[in-house]
């Protein structure tokens, strides 16, 4: 039996999203948070190495550039997940929610970063829904972002909490 790669990636983002839920799932109970946790965190270990699975089925023209894409994703995933292990061993228990402030801005700031990408290719011809969806993706990020660095702030004492 011959497995086409896409395949396999959308079967693996599939079994990352229920991951996903599952683990959010269990996290809203105090008794099974731990395990939710862990059970999203292999959702997105899922997720992320499926991506790396593109490599296979990537475009002529992009092929010239792909192994230097590989090495810097892998490069970014390798110093995020250093950075932030590290960060999450040395922050004190009670400044955890700032850190958790940050961290989910940051994946609002990336939608946004990833819209504002897509919007502003030189090439590309623009269809009403993927329009209206990539604006509405980089609305959100931005307005969790900014969210996100206000809650930071606030949890932080930097700015006034009234």
């Amino acid at each position: 039996m011959n497995l086409h790669p896409q395949l396999i990636i959308d079967t693996s983002y599939f079994a990352a999203a229920f991951l996903f839920i599952y683990g959010l799932k269990r996290m809203s109970s105090p008794v099974t948070a731990r395990s939710g946790i862990v059970v999203a965190g292999f959702g997105m270990l899922v997720a992320t190495l499926a991506s790396f699975l593109y490599y296979f089925g990537v475009d002529d023209a992009a092929r010239p550039y792909l192994p230097t894409n590989v090495l810097l994703a892998a490069i970014a995933l390798g110093l995020g997940t250093a950075v932030s292990w590290w960060r999450g061993k040395r922050v004190p228990i009670t400044a955890m929610p700032q850190m958790v402030a940050l961290y989910n801005g940051m994946g609002g700031g990336s939608a946004a970063a990833i819209a504002a990408v897509e919007l502003l290719r030189t090439n590309a011809e623009h269809e009403l829904v993927p329009l209206i969806v990539t604006v509405v993706g980089a609305l959100i990020g931005a307005i969790s972002l900014s969210g996100s660095l206000i809650a930071w702030a606030k949890l932080d004492g930097k700015i006034d909490k009234t």
